[in-house]
């Protein structure tokens, strides 16, 4: 697999003790060398072969590419394969161990093992194998050297780190805004003006179209049109189900208790559904849309944005832009779209589905708590293959099922950072 077992890292660490005592740097473990030396030792335990010509008839260097190691410049490859029995239970380290020494005892071998690369990919595999027609348990093992000028994906014994995720979130202050109040002040609707203007409404249900400024609009009661268009804008919906559209600027749109629909227009807009069931469009620029409580459609549209569903069973598609998809608590769809996404999850997320994901562009961002600190082993205890596509299980109740093109349960957790 993409993350060696402990017991390949120890095999490893066999291999760098006598590099290092020879004079000689350290091999560092690559994911696709790994891959391609798992494979091929699986492989000859199955098909009762125990060849460097492989599935096919391919050649380690043909194995090797086939798990999208790039040689490029300057490459070589080499490979080597050993087995031995298995004698009793328990932990695997003397075997290991008596295949270290049977390859350093053999020249070829031992040349590749103390030779010019600066990657290894190790895997090893225990199954039954038939020798001279009796069937003996053994561990097959499967090293691959490689050196190449193109770049590589070192497997470093744990996933990836990420920054914690995370944007502002604050609204403009009414106190801070006022301090540039120089416009009217409006109890009803009616058409504003060029300067900063203040709406405070009440209990109809007003349609309102703001001039060019700076403006802040309260809905109050009822069912409100607001329309902040140029300036940046405060528009807030209040109570019932409201319309709000931020147009121009950078806007700070904010529902209610009602069933809202916020459009933030041009500029990198703040998008708050706050209570019930809301529906957020960002619009073109870097918009944040926290959806808040209820069950909401978040859209981010074009920009690289930031969309939080928060609680409910929310449906998040990030569109266009390299953008980031917490789907919060509850059981939640995500789609990122177009671009390089970054999916969050962390504990207490529920069950959520992410569609269309692009393996090797977008990326799972997992919270602390949730990823074991041997990825080898997370990987075999909680992530699987599904009708769906790859499904995650962190257990207690939290879950992640990825689909998309051409996933694959190693290939996913490559894409795994934790924060």
């Amino acid at each position: 697999m993409s993350f060696a077992t402990a017991d390949e890292r120890y095999f490893a660490s066999l291999v760098n003790q006598a590099r290092r005592a020879e004079g000689l740097a350290p091999l560092a473990l690559e994911k696709r060398l790994n891959d391609a030396a798992d494979a091929h030792s699986r492989w000859m335990l199955d098909a009762d072969v125990f060849a460097h010509v492989g599935r096919n008839a391919s050649t380690s260097r043909q194995r090797i590419e086939a798990e999208g190691f790039d040689l490029s410049g300057s490459w070589l490859t080499a490979e080597n394969i050993a087995y031995v029995s298995i004698q009793g239970a328990g932990s695997l380290r003397d075997e290991i161990a008596q295949l270290h020494a049977n390859l350093m005892n053999s020249p070829g071998h031992y040349a590749n093992i103390m030779g010019g690369a600066s990657l290894v990919g190790i895997g090893l595999q225990v199954g039954h194998f038939r020798v001279a027609g009796r069937d003996y348990k053994v561990l097959m093992a499967t090293q691959n050297f490689a050196d190449t000028d193109a770049p590589v994906r070192l497997d470093g014994g744990t996933f990836s780190k990420a920054a914690p995720p995370g944007t502002n979130l604050s609204m403009p202050a009414r106190p801070d805004w006022l301090q540039g109040l120089d416009g009217r002040i409006f109890t009803t609707a009616a058409p504003g003006t060029a300067r900063n203007d203040d709406y405070r409404l009440g209990a109809r249900n007003d349609l309102v179209q703001a001039g060019n400024g700076h403006d802040w609009i309260a809905g109050g009661r009822g069912n409100d049109t607001l329309r902040g268009n140029a300036g940046d804008d405060r528009l807030i919906g209040g109570d019932d189900d409201d319309l709000l559209h931020g147009d121009g600027g950078q806007d700070s749109l904010q529902g209610g208790n009602g069933r809202d629909r916020l459009a933030g227009g041009d500029g990198n807009d703040l998008l708050w559904g706050n209570a019930g069931h809301d529906s957020l469009w960002g619009g073109t620029g870097a918009d944040r849309l926290p959806g808040g409580l209820g069950d909401d459609v978040l859209s981010g549209q074009a920009g690289n944005d930031w969309l939080a569903g928060e609680a409910g069973r929310d449906t998040l598609a990030g569109a266009e832009g390299a953008d980031t998809l917490n789907g919060g608590a509850g059981n939640d769809l995500l789609i990122g779209g177009a671009g390089a996404d970054s999916f969050v999850f962390v504990k207490g997320g529920g069950a959520d589905i992410i569609r269309d994901y692009q393996l090797g562009i977008d990326r799972l961002t997992v919270g602390a708590g949730l990823l074991d600190s041997d990825p080898a082993a997370f990987v075999r205890d909680h992530m699987s293959r599904t009708a769906m596509g790859v499904a995650i299980d962190f257990g207690a109740g939290d879950r992640l099922t990825v689909t998309g093109s051409g996933l694959t349960v190693l290939g996913l957790a490559d894409d795994i950072f934790g924060f």
